[in-house]
């Protein structure tokens, strides 16, 4: 990794500890608070980590890769479930980020592009949906605490 382009490099660090924090925020986590609702949108972690998934494929998305056909399905009917489609969407995400172009970080689009923010350069559209992503960790941190089973730790 140490040949990759610094922009390249640091995307994939950030998902590696976005990575570790999602594997923390479920670590421990018992099957009746997986599907345990309360009110509101996102209202319980089987729903929030399905959308982690969503998300990840997004990315996938707006780098224009093809390893988006490879993302799994989003339902997980659990825990475990979950964290391996997590683990295998990041890897998906990883593998797209570091054979990324890394002129394209930056530049102007030249031609149309599909998709939310599509006037806006590669970087900053990728970038949006770490940050949503992070959110709704912490929203699934916050149930677990409700839940009186809060995580151990942060990563």
């Amino acid at each position: 990794m140490t040949l990759m382009n610094p922009i390249n490099r640091t995307l994939i660090h950030l998902l590696e500890n976005q990575h570790d924090r999602t594997r923390c925020a479920l670590e421990g986590l018992c099957e009746a608070d997986y599907t345990r609702e309360v009110d509101g949108d996102c209202n319980n972690i089987q729903a929030i980590g399905e959308h982690l998934i969503e998300l990840r494929g997004f990315q996938l998305f707006l780098l224009g890769s093809d390893l988006g056909k490879q993302l799994p399905e989003k339902s997980a009917a659990s825990v475990e479930e979950l964290q391996r489609k997590l683990d295998q969407a990041m890897s998906l995400v990883c593998k797209a980020v570091e054979s990324h172009d890394p002129d394209d970080w930056h530049a102007e689009p030249t031609e149309p592009r599909e998709g939310p923010w599509a006037e806006l350069p590669t970087l900053i559209r990728f970038v949006r949906p770490i940050n949503d992503f992070t959110n709704h960790l912490g929203g699934i941190r916050v149930l677990r605490r409700i839940f009186g089973n809060p995580a151990e730790k942060t990563q």
